[in-house]
């Protein structure tokens, strides 16, 4: 038995079509837990036949006692827009009556107006912080903190809940629903902070389509037509059997501008919208000449049973809709939002959703559809979709095969996450969440997605609809799409020295993080291009006979729009015996240790010997002319030696392509002293330096060889 608020309201999360005076709800309430339901549901009257308010009063010209006692009757009567209206107004004249604090919380919880329910439940915890005795409180306050988006704080406070009912043998269930919540705040912080290119996007639809109240149930009946759902109201309608059918959900519909908005929306035509039920839920053949819909019937103490016809289109519009029988329509049942698709078997058949399952939620059902238009008795479907939770909007995209849902039974980042599923040899894959921007930290349902257009739509609570009372409390509809950018890099290689274009290359495009080449070019003019894409780490590699070889890293991580980048990769010439000079070698003084900051110099000569596979170098050290010659030439040459070990034992490369060589103060540079003979520091500093300079290279064993002069001290 699903655990139930207090308050006896029918909502349009369970049955998704509003009434007049109905509101959508997050199932807090979504366990399924007997004993803990008891629990509550004892402490709760028998429903019973209320009298009806013809009038309501202004709460400015009552005390606070005659507010409350108008609060409770339109709870009673499910009116709760009014109700937490008197309520504020008591609280207001009277703040020490505490005892308001529950209808508040739970009042604004139904209506989703979760910022508001999560002030007060804080207040029922804080109150209770001693004796633990309102589970439900601390229960349903992490739910909202989860509503908000505060995972960090809801994981803590389900932590919490777990921990102070641990022993509490009824709430094995509820406390296994927490822990299954406080995987979705997990999964919340992941999808929140996971920063890469998300290519699906999430539009809010303008007022063409969307209104201040309930919006839901989009779908295309062809590429330019757009057909929804929706409870128009501009104002919270008051109860009372006057009142209960002001305002019915109906069907409309929409058409494509060429700029991709929609047309304003216009009331279906035909005979469908039965002026006494609410009607929405469509969905059509592929013709498009059949629509199955859901038409549902309020009665007089506000229950709603909802039931799937089918209508044929005339040549006026829609003919008035047959309802299906029962091998669909589970008498006593709510049986509604149909959607066409086919099974695990490849059969056609009519998915749908239903409370048929007396211990348990909404869940999804099909019926196989037969050779003469009729269906087959429904069945469950298979696999991992149906959960203890609600299972709700199915759709079906034919061009993908894939089953799209929503349900809160899963781990989800809020109310209801929308999930999918494909059929794999015969079986229905594991249910994979959509993650952001397809779900938010609220309910989000009704997904739909038509691969062959590349348009799909959500319906969602999530902040910045056109909320009637919070910012959280209505449904609206976004539509959906891939935001495909386009990226590439491209540029020249050059020659440094003389800089001129170097043709005849062999550029490579490689995956920076594991190395693998992903492309490969010779550029025969000196340039080059590569088409990309977002969130990768790239390198590009030049090659080229008597080259060393050139590299230039480019990250598309982090960007959001259309772009080329332009880079210029310089490639000098491979001279043998040329020295070329390694910069900022630095060891301790008078000894052989290298100092950290030598070794990031020395990594620059690792890429280039990683890079250059075939080459094999003498790398030298060298010093001034101060101190003995011996002495010189040992210390260089162990210098020499540090440095190649480093590369060698440290950075892998092989130990036979380093020659390491000490020449003391043989070599200088620069002079060591001035014509007057006095000390050169300058040139001292030049010629205590760190060399590296080809002694072959397998490819090319011909090279130029450059001879070696040496400057007077």
């Amino acid at each position: 038995m699903k655990l139930k608020f207090l308050l006896s309201v029918v909502t349009l999360f369970f049955l998704q079509l509003v009434s007049v005076n109905q509101v959508k709800a997050q199932a807090v309430d979504s366990t399924k837990v007997k004993a803990a339901t008891d629990t509550v549901v004892a402490k709760a009257p028998k429903p019973k036949k209320l009298e009806k308010l013809k009038e309501l009063p202004d709460p400015q010209n009552a005390g606070w006692k005659a507010d409350k006692n108008f609060g409770d009757k339109l709870f009673a009567q499910g009116s709760l827009y009014n109700g937490l209206h008197y309520y504020e107004a008591a609280l207001a004249k009277n703040p020490k009556e505490t005892n308001l604090y529950q209808q508040m919380a739970d009042g604004n919880f139904t209506l989703r107006d979760y910022r508001t329910a999560n002030k007060y439940y804080k207040l029922i915890v804080d109150m209770d912080s001693a004796k633990h005795s309102n589970w439900l409180a601390l229960y349903k306050y992490a739910l909202t903190e989860k509503m908000l988006g505060n995972y960090e704080k809801a994981k803590l406070l389900f932590e919490q809940f777990n921990q102070n009912y641990k022993d509490v043998q009824e709430l094995v269930a509820i406390r296994k629903k927490a822990n299954i919540e406080e995987q979705g705040c997990d999964l919340g912080i992941k999808l929140r902070d996971d920063k890469t290119y998300k290519e699906i996007k999430a539009v809010h639809l303008d007022t063409n389509v969307n209104q201040p109240f309930t919006d839901y149930a989009p779908v295309l009946k062809d590429p330019k037509t757009l057909y929804f759902s929706a409870v128009i109201s501009d104002k919270v309608i008051l109860t009372g059997k006057r009142e209960k059918f002001a305002t019915f959900s109906r069907i409309y519909q929409a058409k494509k501008n060429s700029d991709s908005t929609w047309t304003q929306k216009e009331l279906l035509r035909g005979e469908v919208n039965n002026l006494s039920y609410h009607v929405g839920n469509p969905t059509f053949t592929v013709d498009g000449k059949t629509m199955y819909y859901t038409q549902c019937l309020q009665d007089d103490n506000q229950a709603i049973k909802c039931n799937i016809y089918k209508s044929l289109l005339g040549d006026t519009g829609w003919v008035a809709g047959v309802m299906l029988d029962e091998n669909v329509n589970a008498q006593g049942a709510t049986n509604t939002e149909p959607c066409l698709g086919k099974n695990e078997a490849g059969d056609n058949v009519l998915y749908f959703v239903s409370d048929r399952n007396k211990d348990r939620g909404m869940d999804i059902f099909y019926a196989k559809l037969t050779g003469n238009g009729s269906f087959e008795k429904a069945r469950e479907v298979s696999g991992d979709i149906n959960t203890d939770g609600n299972e709700l909007t199915p759709h079906y995209d034919f061009a993908t095969n894939t089953l799209y849902y929503s349900s809160d039974g899963h781990v989800n980042i809020g109310g209801a996450d929308v999930y999918k599923t494909k059929v794999s040899g015969g079986r229905w894959t594991e249910s994979e969440n959509l993650g952001m921007p397809v779900n938010s930290s609220v309910d989000d349902m009704y997904y739909s997605w038509n691969e062959k257009d590349g348009i799909g739509f959500v319906v969602s609570n999530r902040p910045g609809g056109y909320g009637l009372k919070s910012e959280t409390c209505c449904d609206d509809i976004y539509q959906v799409y891939r935001y495909r950018i386009f990226l590439a890099v491209k540029g020249k290689i050059i020659d440094p020295d003389s800089n001129n274009l170097v043709t005849n290359v062999v550029v490579n495009l490689l995956d920076a993080n594991t190395g693998n080449v992903i492309k490969s070019v010779t550029s025969k003019d000196g340039n080059y291009f590569f088409d990309i894409e977002p969130d990768k780490n790239y390198k590009i590699s030049t090659v080229r006979d008597g080259y060393f070889t050139g590299s230039q890293l480019y990250s598309t991580v982090g960007k959001e729009k259309s772009d080329t980048a332009n880079f210029t990769v310089s490639i000098k010439k491979m001279v043998m015996n040329k020295a070329y000079s390694l910069s900022n070698i630095y060891y301790e003084y008078d000894k052989a240790d290298l100092l950290p900051a030598s070794k990031i110099v020395l990594d620059t000569l690792y890429d280039i010997l990683k890079e250059n596979p075939t080459i094999t170098i003498e790398l030298s050290a060298h010093t001034d002319s101060k101190g003995e010659v011996k002495y010189n030439e040992e210390l260089s040459q162990k210098r020499a030696e540090s440095c190649t070990n480093y590369l060698t034992n440290e950075k892998g490369i092989a130990k036979d392509r380093i020659v390491a060589k000490g020449y003391g103060k043989s070599q200088p540079v620069a002079p060591n002293t001035n014509p007057d003979g006095s000390d050169n520091p300058e040139g001292r500093a030049k010629n205590r330096r760190t060399e590296f300079k080809i002694l072959n290279d397998k490819k090319q064993p011909a090279m130029q060889v450059v001879p070696i002069t040496q400057p007077q001290n």
